[in-house]
């Protein structure tokens, strides 16, 4: 989900960055027969390129606080777990990356041009929101595994529902959810710490239908 999210900022920032080089610096546009300072519903265009980043952002972190609210209710999972140590020093690096580079690009783009102010304001809330969800969230991530569906809350929200699970299998460091349809999904082992795995194995195997979900290759987990 944070991958999809960023995936599409990116190529709203790349119009938008344009946009604001061309206004800043006030260039001509030949096929309109103007220049960037003077171009008509320039406001209007950075308002609607900030309202769709805003969309995106908005809703990744609406995402991110629910799936934490939900995690820390232990009473609705048969397993829980926090996320283990080596995640965790990853969601701390790559978050506070994130958070620097977007509050970068947002100040960025207002030194290029003031009138971007829209858009910067987006990835400098976006910033600050970042870091306000790894502080509080980082003691509190973690991994739910339920009847109906796992759920690891961190940097990144993952949901798999075992609802058309057909088969689960383990590679490497990645289990394999194969469903109707041939759609898969996986699951970072690492996540869950290594002296959880066998307990989490033991209780998906009790929450998955055997006569429906063929579940191979997990025996090391087991040993």
């Amino acid at each position: 989900m944070n991958r999809l999210t960023n995936s599409f900022l990116l190529v709203l920032f790349f119009p938008t960055l344009a946009l604001a080089i061309f206004v800043g610096f006030d260039f001509p546009i030949e096929f309109i027969r103007n220049s960037g300072a003077n171009l008509p519903y320039k406001e209007y265009i950075f308002a609607f390129l900030a309202l769709l980043m805003a969309i995106l952002a908005v809703n990744r972190s609406i995402r991110r606080w629910v799936a934490l609210f939900t995690i820390r209710q232990t009473d609705g999972f048969v397993f829980h777990t926090k996320v283990s140590n080596e995640r965790k020093k990853r969601v701390l690096v790559y978050t506070l990356l994130e958070a620097g580079i977007i509050a970068i690009v947002g100040i960025a783009l207002f030194i290029v041009s003031s009138e971007s102010i829209l858009c910067s304001m987006v990835f400098l809330v976006s910033s600050i929101d970042n870091l306000i969800f790894l502080i509080i969230g980082l003691p509190r991530f973690g991994v739910g595994l339920s009847k109906k569906a796992i759920i690891i809350a961190d940097r990144e929200v993952i949901v798999l529902y075992f609802s058309g699970l057909r088969k689960v299998s383990l590679s490497q460091q990645t289990l394999f959810f194969d469903y109707i349809q041939a759609l898969q999904l996986t699951f970072p082992v690492d996540c869950i710490p290594e002296e959880n795995r066998k307990e989490f194995l033991y209780n998906l195997e009790a929450v998955t239908d055997k006569d429906r979900v063929f579940i191979e290759n997990l025996g090391e987990w087991k040993t």
